[in-house]
């Protein structure tokens, strides 16, 4: 089947860009296909510093939770805790918190990961494992908060996460 013909001089897409122009000009018996975008790129919400305050409290609830969940496991140790805000080349902010919980005895890392995967499952995330050679899963909740677990030879690590968010000052009134 012959695809259909186009539309006499219809301007050629690959002539408008200039990486593609060249490619066309070097390699005239290469096929150039450009496809539309489908959609734009999804826009990061712009949150004040209370917004962004109340956002990391509902994270660090979160974590709450899941911990709270956890410590009845038998398998459950010392638990350490850090959060922060982080910030990327595109001057987004996120809010992450991770847990350490150990040191743990012989096998119980796994016993905790399954822990962990039920606590969450529990309060409402959706819950995978990930593929490799060391044992994690990683979870997403309503809201856009994320979460990962692994496991090292004597300890357990949670890290839960934020969406990225774009930091604004609070008008003054």
């Amino acid at each position: 089947m012959t695809p259909p013909a186009s539309e006499p001089g219809a301007p050629d897409p690959a002539l408008t860009d200039p990486m593609l122009r060249v490619l066309r000009e070097q390699h005239p018996e290469v096929d150039i296909v450009v496809l539309p975008q489908t959609a734009p790129a999804p826009q990061v919400p712009e949150l004040t510093p209370s917004q962004r305050l109340a956002l990391a409290g509902e994270l660090d609830s979160a974590l709450d939770g899941v911990l709270e969940r956890i410590a009845a496991s038998p398998a459950a140790g010392a638990v350490r805790r850090d959060a922060a805000w982080h910030t990327d080349e595109w001057d987004q902010t996120w809010w992450e918190a991770y847990t350490v919980v150990g040191p743990l005895g012989e096998g119980d890392n796994m016993t905790l990961l399954r822990a962990t995967a039920e606590a969450l499952v529990g309060l409402g995330w959706q819950v995978r494992p990930v593929p490799g050679d060391r044992p994690r899963l990683v979870g997403r909740h309503r809201g856009g908060l994320s979460a990962s677990a692994t496991v090292r030879p004597d300890s357990l690590v949670l890290t839960l996460r934020t969406v990225k968010v774009r930091a604004v000052d609070e008008a003054a009134s």
